[in-house]
């Protein structure tokens, strides 16, 4: 019998599916949000051309697509408690066909702005519901395990995603990326209908909208999750930064071919994936608050670096790299404890729980995407504004969980 023929209740937790079979198939489904914006970024700068409009309302097609992903992850954890796991992702990777079709489709700026929103709108599911399994099926133990090897293969489509976006572009158009998005999307969802069982019992009672609220309020009043979950939140702002505002810094002010654009992502995804990787060996051996204020250490480091070499004008595409590598790496740290330091206090429900930690963190960042796109001045000094923005928030939320913990 297929696990699909299983779908119709949680499966026995004496006969759970097996973890790498789960993961995997949660890596592709949530490889199809991330490559929704990644695959897309080299394509920006020509896309004022292509539809005759500034970069500020080209940019709002990354930053707004980023702000309705946060925001729908509050939704989509809510309707997983009600319907189950599969249903929600199923719709969701078919809605994901349909959002890049429209995007193709468009004939103006707002109309792209608009199925750009309705994408993150509907690819938000993966995410939320992707860990919302994890916690469904397996023990701590096994969950720290699995979200270890998610997060670890999942940030190789961040590095990934814009060389090919870059190629795509330059062969076949801007409009290519969204084909294989689609295509990728349509592979995901065959995969988790055989593949992927039911991992939870639906509560008829989850969408009532006074539980809803009344577990939210719960958190936000929990200075521990909301102080990490904030933290989380400006740490990938400074990423939202770099992906929103870095295609036209790079190729449009700094001469980068398209199809180059990538590998400059690449590392500073690389270097993120080297964090993660000392972060994890130190753990045994330092306490988390201190692997936090390492990872600050580094943050700050880099964010002074990048806003030195934009305001005295000697930034390179090298120089800029290098100064987001030193930023990435400490953010290794940075995302290896905040999570866990904010789901230690998650008592609600695992669907809501995490959307409320998905969410917050994800609408959080967009806000700094959002605020770059509208400063755009065809500098690279909207980047040092919100760069410095961003690291004075995390030193007083740094400051704050310090004081909590005393």
């Amino acid at each position: 019998m297929s696990l699909a023929d299983q779908r119709a209740s949680a499966p026995d937790q004496t006969n759970r599916p097996n973890l790498g079979l789960v993961v995997t198939i949660l890596v592709l489904a949530s490889s199809v949000s991330i490559m929704s914006t990644d695959m897309y970024a080299p394509s920006l700068p020509d896309l004022a051309d292509e539809f005759n409009t500034t970069p500020t309302r080209v940019k709002l097609t990354i930053s707004l697509n980023l702000l309705a992903f946060g925001l729908a992850q509050l939704i989509h954890g809510p309707l997983s408690d009600r319907f189950g796991r599969r249903p929600v992702l199923l719709c969701s990777l078919s809605a994901v066909v349909v959002g890049c079709l429209l995007c193709v489709m468009a004939q103006t700026i707002n109309q792209l702005i608009a199925a750009r929103v309705l994408l993150g709108l509907v690819a938000a599911a993966e995410a939320v519901v992707g860990l919302a399994i994890i916690k469904d099926l397996y023990n701590e133990k096994e969950q720290v395990k699995a979200l270890a090897l998610l997060g670890m293969v999942i940030a190789i489509a961040p590095a990934v995603a814009p060389i090919i976006g870059g190629y795509l572009h330059v062969a076949f158009g801007w409009e290519s990326s969204f084909y294989v998005i689609a295509g990728m999307a349509i592979v995901a969802a065959i995969v988790v209908y055989w593949y992927l069982p039911e991992s939870t019992k639906p509560d008829v009672h989850a969408l009532k909208v006074p539980r809803v609220l009344s577990n939210y309020a719960a958190l936000l009043r929990n200075e521990e999750f909301l102080s990490h979950t904030l933290l989380l939140g400006v740490t990938l702002g400074l990423v939202f930064v770099f992906v929103t505002a870095a295609p036209f810094v790079l190729i449009t002010y700094l001469g980068v071919p398209v199809q180059h654009f990538g590998f400059h992502q690449a590392a500073i995804v690389v270097s993120f994936f080297l964090g993660s990787m000392v972060a994890s060996q130190l753990a045994d051996r330092w306490p988390a608050g201190r692997l936090l204020g390492a990872g600050l250490f580094f943050m700050l480091i880099g964010a002074t670096l990048l806003v030195l070499f934009i305001l005295t004008d000697v930034l390179t595409a090298v120089s800029l790299v290098a100064a987001y590598s030193v930023m990435t790496f400490g953010m290794g740290p940075m995302f290896a404890v905040a999570p866990s330091r904010a789901l230690r206090s998650i008592k609600t429900q695992a669907g809501s729980a995490s959307a409320m930690l998905s969410g917050l963190e994800q609408s959080t960042a967009a806000l700094s995407g959002v605020a770059v796109s509208v400063l755009h001045d065809g500098t690279a000094k909207p980047m040092a504004t919100v760069t410095i923005a961003l690291t004075g928030l995390a030193v007083m939320l740094v400051i704050w969980i310090r004081r909590q913990q005393r």
